[in-house]
């Protein structure tokens, strides 16, 4: 008798961890193809025909983006679970909704901008896992702009990659992320931001955040810094690190899925891409105008947050 209710115990217990592991994990497995074609193209075509399409975001992106409207997490999980039902997409189940307001607090004064000129010398190349250009995520353009800061130059050097997927791409758990930052970000392209400062006979890459002011609400966003660490392509980083190039020759390695980025390389036995300036498009400009030009959402200013020299 003990025995078998042991047994039983066991089986009990093994059931019910299956069932977690189910409930838990299976999004992130499950492929999901999107009912409606290219999921931007999707998002746009809806959010221009279908009122309710369009009512639901912003009503969602009020919430999330304007520091004085506050955040009902019940209220986001209904209004983000609309968008997926008219995308074709399943729904998210509350445990999993795990997404925050991204904007807190707001400028009293629009804050003045950087004015960008062209660099006077960067080489750089983007080296990224083979794996990510071909689920679609390459990296398209680059965005330059040198300006003064604590009496010297930098260079802000934004890329824009094609995509993000949270891997396995094209799980609900990649498409839900995808979803969320249309809404949140107003664009699906992936943009992140890094300084290379000329200091004496080197040049110190430093991975550092930024705030971006928002149109009409003057609404603070804080953009993260995306140095890897030693992190590698199955994970993801925001690090804030400063490496030391031998000059402004540079080559940055995208290590992670979320393409943080590292002088060194994290994936050794990872097949790359390479890219130069050569080989996408370059513009001379911000951080800020680069969000202007892949977002549907509108900046107004930036903020540096470098050391002062």
């Amino acid at each position: 008798m003990g025995r078998r209710f042991l047994y039983a115990t066991l089986l009990l217990v093994a059931s019910l961890v299956a069932v977690v592991h189910y409930l838990l994990y299976y999004p992130r497995y499950a492929r999901v193809e999107p009912g409606m074609g290219d999921l931007g193209e999707a998002f746009t075509r809806l959010y221009e025909a279908d009122g309710e399409f369009r009512k639901t975001v912003e009503e969602l992106r009020s919430m999330v983006l304007d520091p004085e409207k506050p955040y009902d997490r019940g209220r986001a999980l209904e209004l983000f679970n609309t968008l997926l039902r008219k995308l074709h997409l399943p729904p998210i189940p509350p445990h999993l909704f795990n997404y925050e307001k991204s904007v807190r607090e707001k400028a009293a004064l629009v804050p003045e901008g950087i004015l960008c000129r062209v660099p006077r010398e960067l080489n750089l190349t983007v080296v990224q896992p083979l794996l990510d250009v071909e689920e679609g995520n390459a990296l398209e353009a680059v965005y330059l702009c040198s300006f003064e800061h604590g009496g010297g130059e930098v260079v802000e050097v934004t890329l824009i990659f094609s995509d993000e997927d949270r891997p396995p791409a094209n799980s609900a758990d990649d498409l839900w992320y995808d979803v969320w930052r249309l809404v949140a970000w107003g664009r699906v392209e992936d943009v992140e931001t890094f300084y290379a400062v000329p200091s004496d006979s080197r040049v110190l890459v430093r991975y550092s955040g930024l705030v971006l002011v928002m149109g009409g609400t003057l609404g603070l966003r804080e953009v993260a810094p995306i140095g890897s660490g030693a992190r590698a392509y199955g994970e993801s980083a925001h690090l804030e690190v400063v490496e030391v190039a031998e000059s402004m020759d540079i080559t940055v390695y995208v290590n992670t899925w979320n393409h943080a980025l590292s002088l060194r390389d994290c994936n050794p036995g990872v097949e790359k891409a390479l890219f130069t300036l050569d080989e996408v498009r370059v513009a001379v400009g911000s951080r800020m105008d680069a969000e202007n030009q892949y977002s549907d959402l509108a900046y107004v200013s930036e903020i540096v947050l470098l050391p002062p020299g």
